[in-house]
């Protein structure tokens, strides 16, 4: 599960881009710079959670509620990076539709669930934030591809500057989702020595 999303604006990012770029060209010198800007520290809105005996069933709901999302929105990823490849703008067309559907649909549930710890609740919306950025930048970015235009440098540098954000965001969120999931799951008995 974890795989699925790191993979997913990073994929999305790079199946675009591939998409964008004429055979003769390689990647511009903007995605080049991903892999190095992407572990910043410039983190502001940090999130930091103390798991409790009063909130660990607010950090239960979440962590269930981000795993159907994950699901809830595979398909669609999957059906817009074939489109992808087949080069199908019809195709890519109709998958943005459905995954900001389906993007639509997790956002009303996450808004369903009843967390009543702040703290969850901010990492709820932290959650629902780098989701809506995503969607936004995958909508951008394919809509290019849509149109048939190929972006400008400026395009470009503007939708690196947004792919930083979000991976620098899915990576924060990555790194609390792992420590949740460490915290709550049942720790082994240790063995008594004999």
């Amino acid at each position: 599960m974890n795989k699925v999303t790191k993979i997913s604006a990073i994929s999305l990012f790079a199946l675009f881009l591939t998409a964008c770029d004429k055979p003769a060209e390689k990647a511009p010198a903007p995605a080049q710079n991903t892999q190095t800007a992407q572990p910043q520290n410039a983190q502001p809105n940090q999130v930091t959670l103390n798991v409790n005996e009063q909130n660990i069933d607010d950090v239960k709901k979440f962590l269930n509620w981000d795993a159907q999302q994950i699901e809830i929105l595979n398909a669609p990823q999957d059906e817009l990076r074939i489109a992808t490849e087949n080069k199908d703008t019809a195709k890519i067309q109709a998958a943005l539709q459905q995954l900001t559907e389906k993007a639509n649909q997790v956002l009303a549930d996450a808004d369903k669930l009843d967390i009543k710890d702040p703290t969850v609740n901010l990492l709820k919306d932290k959650a629902k934030e780098n989701l809506v950025l995503s969607i936004n930048f995958v909508n951008e970015s394919f809509g290019y591809m849509v149109q048939g235009k190929q972006p400008s440098e400026e395009d470009k540098q503007k939708l690196n500057a947004t792919y930083q954000r979000v991976a620098a965001s899915s990576q924060e969120l990555q790194q609390i989702r792992e420590k949740l999931h460490q915290i709550i799951a049942p720790k082994p008995a240790q063995e008594q020595p004999k």
